[in-house]
């Protein structure tokens, strides 16, 4: 009998253990859904900052594009805070998002590669199974955005 407790003892702290390691190795596939956040680099002090920003797609053309329209849209709605620069938001209105969802849309369908060029640099890049995030340097005309959105009639 004590044989026999002493086996279903050591049968149960091995499953125990076991449940555990495979729980943490779940854990660790998480990292790949991290959300990266745009950074501002540097005031170039004539309007135009440098940003790094993130984007993800399926290929790299994709995951560029990407990157380019969520520097844009941290621009117009979220603001970009570093110590050394920062953006703030040039939509200030409550629910602007989806006030000017229609306007965005076709902004960024025809005008915002206007605003944006991709700096000579190094592109960080992340890779999990299925996308492929990269990260690049970019320079935007905020102050060209901000004029564009003057005369839309979108912000006074």
């Amino acid at each position: 009998m004590k044989n026999y407790l002493i086996h279903t003892f050591l049968t149960l702290a091995c499953l125990f253990m076991c449940i555990s390691i495979n729980a943490q190795s779940k854990q660790a596939k998480s990292a790949s859904f991290y959300q990266y956040e745009t950074e501002c680099l540097e005031d170039k002090l004539d309007g135009n900052f440098v940003f790094m920003a993130w984007g993800s797609g399926s290929s790299k053309k994709e995951a560029i594009d990407q990157a380019k329209r969520n520097a844009i849209n941290d621009i117009l709605f979220k603001g970009v805070n570093k110590s050394t620069c920062s953006v703030r938001p040039l939509i200030t209105e409550v629910q602007a998002r989806e006030k000017y969802r229609a306007y965005v849309a076709e902004f960024f369908r025809e005008d915002y590669s206007k605003y944006i060029k991709i700096e000579q640099s190094t592109k960080s890049k992340k890779k999990s199974r299925s996308q492929t995030t990269y990260g690049v340097k970019v320079k935007i005309d905020v102050e060209g955005i901000r004029y564009k959105l003057k005369t839309d009639q979108i912000i006074k």
